[in-house]
């Protein structure tokens, strides 16, 4: 069985983003050319759509963003989050340090 890694889930959900955008346009397009709907409310749906996308990026970026940590943590890897923690302990350290002597 074939394994996927976090940037093929990247481009797969990318692609797919992408795709249904130009699928939604290419809709409106053609429900525009038929007289189904006027400019107006194509210029509605499209930002509709928009907002929609975003939201959507965002939740996927989110789920990326989680899947990373975990893969990190998995593997005992520091993150940003982990050194900033250490980096702090030593700085209250050096104080306590500075106090004694």
């Amino acid at each position: 069985m074939e394994k996927f890694g976090p940037m093929d889930l990247v481009k797969f959900g990318i692609g797919s983003m992408l795709l249904a955008k130009e699928q939604a346009e290419k809709f409106i397009d053609e429900a525009v050319k038929k007289g189904e709907m006027s400019k107006e409310e194509a210029k509605k749906r499209m930002e509709e759509l928009k907002k929609e996308a975003e939201k959507n990026q965002k939740a996927f970026e989110k789920m990326i963003k989680d899947e990373v940590h975990k893969a990190l943590k998995e593997f005992g890897i520091a993150t940003k989050e982990d050194i900033r923690e250490l980096k702090k302990e030593i700085d209250e350290l050096k104080a306590l340090l500075q106090k004694e002597s």
